[in-house]
């Protein structure tokens, strides 16, 4: 968004992208008249405004033919009359979206991270050279180690002696300078705790695609790494037995009112 001043009097109209400056240039102008400011929007909303603003259902005239072609649903008119299939429109945005898709399993495969590093790692940038010779920065995975510590208490908390997600929430809760909640200034809850042992970037592996449209989704269709693309916190067997449901059964027998499966 730019802003454009102008002086009647003196015809002075520079033009800003930022609306602090035009301000102190219009303080600045020497000139008998004052200036008057126009915010321009950017050109890609005005373009974005064109294009979906009005839309064509009458009867488009060839002027060549002298045919009469029906607009049907599948035709799109700008403010100036243009006509735009939405099949075009579709098919671009299905192809940038293949693309975007593609790239980021490509990433995920190569054992790179996508987003905020899960809690007890911590995110590292590295530069890595493609096949092409182009530079990029990209982010792997290594332990942090105050709460890497944390995870795998809860992992043990969990695999061998077979608490709840509530109780475990609860014993972290009464130490929280040895055991820092995920939220600074917060206090652990199951949820938390569970979205802990079930994420699988725990073992090793880079994971993406877990969820779809914000349902979970089928562990076959998820896009996963080799195994230790990083330094993994807990080995696959822990990971397995601390999943909810697991058939294994706690060997402390004195726990078995803790063990009961969790409704979390």
């Amino acid at each position: 968004m730019t802003t454009r001043l102008y002086c009647r009097e003196c015809g002075w109209h520079p033009e800003f992208r930022r609306k602090r400056a035009a301000l102190r240039a219009a303080a600045r102008h020497q000139c008998t008249g004052t200036p008057v400011a126009e915010i321009r929007p950017p050109w890609w909303s005005r373009l974005w405004t064109n294009l979906w603003t009005t839309r064509s259902d009458a009867s488009v005239i060839d002027t060549e033919d002298g045919a009469v072609d029906q607009a049907g649903d599948d035709v799109l008119a700008d403010a100036h009359g243009n006509r735009i299939q939405w099949a075009a429109l579709s098919a671009h945005h299905a192809e940038t979206t293949r693309r975007a898709r593609a790239a980021m399993v490509e990433l995920v495969r190569a054992g790179y991270q996508i987003g905020p590093p899960p809690y007890g790692y911590r995110a590292l940038r590295i530069r890595v050279t493609d096949p092409s010779g182009h530079s990029k920065l990209r982010a792997v995975l290594v332990p942090d180690w105050q709460t890497a510590a944390v995870v795998k208490q809860i992992f043990i908390w969990r695999a061998d002696r077979g608490l709840t997600f509530a109780v475990i929430a609860a014993q972290l809760n009464n130490d929280p300078r040895q055991y820092p909640a995920p939220v600074p200034n917060g206090r652990w809850t199951a949820k938390a705790v569970r979205r802990i042992v079930t994420n699988v970037k725990y073992t090793g592996r880079q994971v993406w695609a877990r969820t779809v449209a914000g349902r979970p989704a089928p562990v076959e269709q998820w896009v996963t790494s080799a195994p230790k693309v990083h330094e993994p916190l807990v080995d696959e067997r822990t990971f397995h037995r601390a999943q909810p449901g697991a058939a294994d059964s706690p060997p402390d027998a004195e726990n078995s009112a803790d063990t009961r499966p969790s409704a979390a």
